[in-house]
């Protein structure tokens, strides 16, 4: 049966006995808004089902969740050291150098050696005091599944997911494989991996996909898939 989140509209295939012949409450896995949900009456069917039926999945498709890795230990406080005032006068005393060899350059290259009298020249003290040249930052590709249009469905016999690839980075890429994670709860009952070749994608682009997968392990409820 089909239930319909009455807050956003998100719609999900649901088995029947998962509901239960008195109703049950249900949470969207889309908006978390919750309701009391019954079993609908269903249209009138021909008497004897086809072999292929199979019951419809009764899980969607989650974001991973992040687990925080603890709390941080505690440091023993230090004394603290007066940075600035150590910069301010190492800039003082690099400018004061500067300035008295450039006051006196002529008769400091005079009594240095010929390959060291370069280093006092203008164009030496013109590059010491140069700004540095900034580094562009290397533009980088960020594909990721958008889990709102993403879902399970059966079709033929066969689950079946589909949803859509998104670049949220700055450069053009391609995806190799997609991995799925399921999950009962909070306990993970095992990884898939499957190819995926689709792209490239350009920067804020978006591309649809959809792959045939095995059955999930037995008490599944939670499917996360992870785009590589």
């Amino acid at each position: 049966m089909q239930v319909t989140c009455p807050n956003c509209g998100a719609r999900y295939a649901v088995d029947p006995l998962a509901i239960g012949p008195t109703g049950r409450t249900v949470q969207c896995a889309r908006c978390s808004h919750r309701w009391f949900e019954t079993i609908k009456p269903a249209p009138a069917a021909p008497s004897t089902p086809p072999p292929s039926a199979r019951p419809a999945p009764d899980f969607v498709i989650r974001p991973q969740p992040h687990y925080s890795a603890g709390l941080p230990a505690i440091a023993t406080p230090r004394a603290k050291i007066h940075w600035g005032r150590w910069a301010a006068a190492v800039v003082v005393l690099v400018f004061v150098v500067g300035a008295a060899a450039f006051a006196y350059r002529h008769e400091i290259r005079s009594r240095l050696p010929t390959e060291w009298r370069a280093i006092l020249s203008l164009e030496a003290a013109r590059g010491l005091f140069a700004s540095p040249v900034k580094a562009i930052p290397t533009a980088t590709p960020r594909l990721e599944i958008d889990l709102a249009t993403s879902k399970v469905e059966l079709v033929d016999g066969r689950y079946v997911v589909r949803g859509e690839l998104l670049n949220s980075g700055r450069a053009a890429a391609s995806t190799t494989a997609l991995r799925l994670v399921f999950r009962k709860g909070d306990d993970v009952l095992g990884e898939r991996v499957y190819s995926l070749v689709e792209g490239p994608i350009a920067p804020g682009g978006r591309l649809s996909f959809s792959r045939p997968l095995d059955d999930p392990p037995d008490g599944t409820t939670n499917i996360v898939p992870i785009v590589e």
